[in-house]
């Protein structure tokens, strides 16, 4: 949400878009089965849904969509000053094409395989200025918030994973691989690669220098 000024009293609009004629169906049966929810109508793609608006915008619209499609959906975030949010169901979630054509700042991203309950609730989320991202997606954008920081050498390195900040804290608690393994249920062999991705973005050359430098970046709280 970028504004912070997405805000709705009484039922959301829904319109829906979706290739196949099956989908669209399912979908507004599931829409008109809740009572928080008004269904605005549905077309195969954006074009069609934005002329048979009429520009009518609604507050949200839920899309079963191919990645190749996602760029129509600027189509509809053309239609008023305060463009509709979206709930999209995807086959890949994780996709970074998906997350950079979104148009708009308030979105879901969803499993076509999603249950009702999960798509209702994004509906209502993205009605509310909220988004819903898989747990990868929202990695990747906390990642790109932290500031660039540099090795020893100089140079930027990147960004630690949630994962490698865990091992780097048992690292600084004097938790040997043996004992890390066993904490976080992976094999020693994966600790070793963890510890291997982590001198190599910290520009580490040991244990010691690895704790010593996630300290100094703040990946290590003293």
């Amino acid at each position: 949400m970028s504004d912070g000024q997405r805000v709705h009293m009484g039922p959301v609009r829904v319109a829906v878009i979706a290739a196949s004629s099956q989908v669209r169906s399912s979908l507004q049966t599931l829409v008109e089965s809740n009572p928080a929810l008004v269904f605005l109508g549905s077309a195969a793609d954006a074009k069609t849904l934005a002329d048979w608006l009429a520009g009518s915008v609604p507050d949200v619209v839920l899309t079963d969509i191919e990645p190749e499609a996602s760029d129509a959906l600027g189509t509809l975030s053309e239609l008023g000053h305060a463009p509709p949010a979206f709930v999209l169901l995807i086959d890949d979630p994780d996709s970074d094409r998906i997350l950079d054509a979104l148009p708009a700042d308030a979105a879901a991203i969803l499993p076509r395989n999603a249950m009702p309950a999960e798509i209702v609730v994004s509906i209502e989320a993205v009605a509310a200025g909220l988004c819903v991202l898989p747990p990868d997606i929202l990695a990747r954008l906390v990642a790109g918030r932290i500031p660039s920081r540099q090795t020893a050498s100089g140079e930027p390195f990147e960004a630690l994973t949630s994962r490698e900040i865990e091992v780097l804290a048992m690292l600084a608690d004097g938790l040997g691989n043996k004992e890390i393994a066993r904490q976080l249920d992976i094999t020693e062999n994966t600790v070793k690669f963890h510890l291997s991705s982590i001198f190599g973005k910290l520009g580490a050359t040991n244990r010691t220098e690895a704790v010593m430098l996630g300290m100094r970046f703040g990946f290590v709280m003293v």
